[in-house]
């Protein structure tokens, strides 16, 4: 095998190496866990979908127009409730009674997972700025904790 042949055979490898399937932006194999960026999306996506449900519940149930429908819906999910609106039939209190506690269970993980991202990033600009550093003696002298002139 010639040397044109060795480079384009390690090129197709390095290639090969370098795709990104879906499943690798979801999923963090190395720490086992899903990404956090699709973890807020997701959440996010959650809420948005309970938002959306609430406000068809309240247009056909509730009998509100698609204004007031998602204006009580948002203000239910996000726990404001100025008390001017309320579920008055029913059936749409039946079904308040589990869609808002589903909901703000939904809207607490969301924050939960962009607090998450938040600390994550923290993390990651940390270790980035130690591990980037120059060692100086000074550092070296601080890291013997018991004064015995060794490091372990």
């Amino acid at each position: 095998m010639d040397n044109a042949e060795k480079n384009a055979n390690v090129n197709v490898n390095v290639k090969a190496k370098r795709r990104v399937s879906v499943k690798d932006y979801i999923f963090d194999v190395a720490k086992g866990r899903m990404r956090i960026r699709m973890k807020v999306c997701l959440a996010l996506g959650v809420v948005m979908l309970s938002i959306g449900i609430g406000v068809f519940v309240l247009y056909y149930v509730e009998g509100l127009g698609w204004v007031d429908s998602f204006y009580l819906s948002v203000l239910s999910v996000t726990t404001v409730g100025y008390g001017d609106k309320a579920f008055e039939t029913l059936e749409g209190r039946l079904f308040a009674s589990f869609w808002l506690l589903f909901s703000t269970l939904m809207v607490a993980r969301a924050f939960l997972y962009l607090a998450e991202a938040r600390i994550d990033k923290r993390h990651r600009r940390v270790a980035n700025w130690v591990l980037q550093r120059e060692i100086t003696v000074k550092d070296m002298l601080d890291a013997d904790m018991n004064n015995n002139g060794f490091l372990r």
